[in-house]
């Protein structure tokens, strides 16, 4: 989970697109063995599903072009508008409903880069009123901005398959800006005080964001399921103290 000073929402996407383009080139050079054994095993995977609901790519195809090709940068507003054009939409296929102001859902975005795209795509530009309040408010002349509402400089990189897999912002690094927000989630800054003395005492444009270790594993071997590729079991709620 990068956190890089002097940078701002597009040095976020850059670097998010940068690592995951690095990390998959370094799996298919040191790991080309395990990835053949992975790519027929995917294959016959495939041939199991309904033909609507098979990749155009096999494993390593998919791979490769993730490396080699750039992601698709939209903003969270051009999101909606594609959606709304789409047919799932007009035939009322989305269980989720799509509207300016509903953060979206997984159905959402694997139709994004699987349909439409059809490659990693990054979103950017969320509403405000859907994201964390540390996030950067977006104004005239940044990317994302609308008159259709608020918005923060915040970013997801979705992949095929998978949805989400990284998630980050700029930060808010104005002080009176980061105070407005918490009052308008009515977040008690005696709560945080510790936080905003980071902005009082002076700090710089930065941002970050956090890779989804176990969904990036799960694209880059291809299981269906990403229960097979978590590094231990987890049963929420069934550990007794």
């Amino acid at each position: 989970e990068p956190e890089i000073a002097f940078a701002d929402i597009h040095d976020d996407m850059d670097l998010a697109e940068g690592m995951c383009k690095h990390l998959i080139s370094r799996v298919l050079e040191r790991s080309a063995d395990d990835l053949e054994f992975l790519d027929k095993r995917y294959a016959d995977e495939e041939k199991q599903k309904p033909e609507a609901q098979r990749s155009n790519m096999g494993l390593l195809e998919r791979l490769r072009f993730v490396a080699e090709n750039p992601f698709e940068r939209i903003t969270y507003t051009e999101a909606i508008e594609i959606l709304q054009q789409s047919k799932p939409y007009k035939k009322k296929k989305f269980q989720f409903p799509v509207e300016w102001g509903k953060d979206l859902q997984s159905e959402h975005e694997r139709y994004l880069v699987e349909k439409h795209f059809n490659k990693p795509v990054i979103v950017t530009g969320y509403p405000a009123a859907i994201k964390d309040f540390y996030m950067r408010m977006n104004g005239p002349g940044d990317t994302g901005y609308t008159d259709k509402g608020p918005t923060v400089a915040a970013m997801d990189v979705l992949f095929p398959g998978i949805g989400e897999v990284i998630g980050g912002s700029q930060r808010e690094e104005r002080l009176e800006q980061l105070k407005e927000r918490m009052a308008a989630m009515h977040i008690p800054e005696k709560e945080l005080w510790w936080y905003l003395d980071t902005r009082k005492f002076g700090t710089v444009p930065h941002a970050g964001f956090g890779l989804g270790l176990e969904r990036f594993v799960q694209f880059v071997t291809g299981m269906g399921n990403i229960r097979d590729v978590i590094p231990f079991p987890r049963t929420p709620g069934s550990a007794e103290f």
